[in-house]
């Protein structure tokens, strides 16, 4: 018997792969017995979430799991309210049962309006994800979103924590059309998901925001990556998605050597310490880490005492600043920092300290 076109079973096999991973992670965690045989797919009624929601509905069907569609109405648009409606009935035809999730956006948050959504939307996957016992959150980014995003981040002059681009997990997040990483042919394309979606006959809907010009995806999506497929090659979206496979494994190394690093630094402080001290880390030891291992303490203690909201605004200028105080140091004056925060020198001690009441 013939078996299915062989879009649908490159994308059985992506989403199997990474559900089987996660039970396997989940064998060794002793809180995993609390959780439910359920998924939760982020259902936004487009190409992709449709295309990822009919396969994981037919994948977990076979694994004993349920599929439940968590579906996110930022309110954005006018009519974002019948979209999501929309989508729930979608949703409800194949087999999930839907979640439909109002959030607030801040349109000027720092980091702009997509952070903002994205920000927004995580933590309503976040809370439905508790609320529901669910296994795990299957989002449906592809191939070409990790190549839009490894593409934003050289074009801001990122370090390499962008460049490793979209993860395929974090924690509970899966994200299975990424592929797998040890086999490129297992990422789907956009066009991928599309054909899925014909071929399930389901209509999707096409997001306003993919085509605003005023955003920046939209303007890598559409304009600057035609261009590099022509100048370049059509293989450009491939070979900046393999950048990201490349990068994650040393950033993701580095981060962790970065966490343990400050967990040995930590000082208590004593007499020394002051109204508002956050951290106090011992600045010569410090001083004697390589810059990759300090540059990354830095940069992730001040997003981590920072205000919610303001760790978008770190910039490189202001990490470097407070390197200066551990390497460079000749008296200089505490640095400030985005998130009502600074950094000071003080008797031996690297200082994070607040700046407002």
């Amino acid at each position: 018997m013939a078996g299915p076109p062989p879009v649908i079973a490159r994308a059985r096999t992506a989403v199997r792969a990474a559900l089987t991973d996660r039970l396997e992670q989940l064998a060794d965690d002793t809180a995993a017995g609390r959780l439910q045989p359920r998924l939760l797919v982020g259902l936004s009624g487009g190409a992709d979430s449709l295309a990822l929601l009919a396969t994981t509905a037919w994948v977990a069907s076979r694994m004993g799991l349920q599929t439940e569609a968590a579906i996110i109405d930022h309110g954005l648009q006018d009519g974002s309210d019948q979209v999501a409606e929309r989508a729930a009935v979608q949703a409800e035809r194949l087999g999930a049962e839907p979640h439909v999730l109002t959030v607030g956006v801040v349109r000027d948050a720092p980091g702009g309006v997509e952070n903002s959504a994205r920000d927004a939307r995580h933590g309503a996957f976040e809370t439905l994800l508790e609320e529901r016992g669910a296994l795990a959150v299957l989002l449906a980014h592809t191939l070409d979103d990790q190549a839009e995003q490894v593409l934003m981040g050289l074009a801001r002059g990122a370090g390499p924590r962008a460049l490793a681009g979209i993860p395929r997990r974090r924690g509970a997040l899966l994200r299975p059309f990424l592929g797998s990483g040890r086999d490129e042919t297992t990422a789907l394309r956009r066009a991928d998901t599309e054909e899925i979606c014909r071929l399930h006959d389901l209509e999707w809907w096409e997001d306003p925001m993919n085509a605003d010009r005023t955003q920046l995806r939209a303007r890598v999506r559409h304009h600057v990556l035609p261009l590099l497929r022509d100048a370049l090659g059509e293989q450009i979206d491939e070979n900046l998605a393999r950048t990201a496979d490349l990068v994650r494994p040393d950033s993701e190394h580095l981060d962790a050597e970065a966490a343990i690093l400050v967990q040995s630094l930590r000082r208590e402080g004593g007499e020394l310490r002051e109204p508002g001290d956050l951290e106090l880390l011992d600045v010569h030891a410090l001083a004697t880490a390589p810059s990759p291992l300090r540059t990354r303490l830095i940069r992730d203690t001040c997003r981590r005492l920072a205000r919610p909201g303001t760790t978008k605004s770190l910039l490189r200028r202001h990490v470097l600043a407070v390197d200066a105080l551990i390497v460079t140091w000749h008296g200089q004056a505490a640095v400030p920092l985005p998130g009502r925060i600074e950094v000071a020198r003080r008797d031996g001690l690297l200082v994070w300290r607040r700046t407002d009441p």
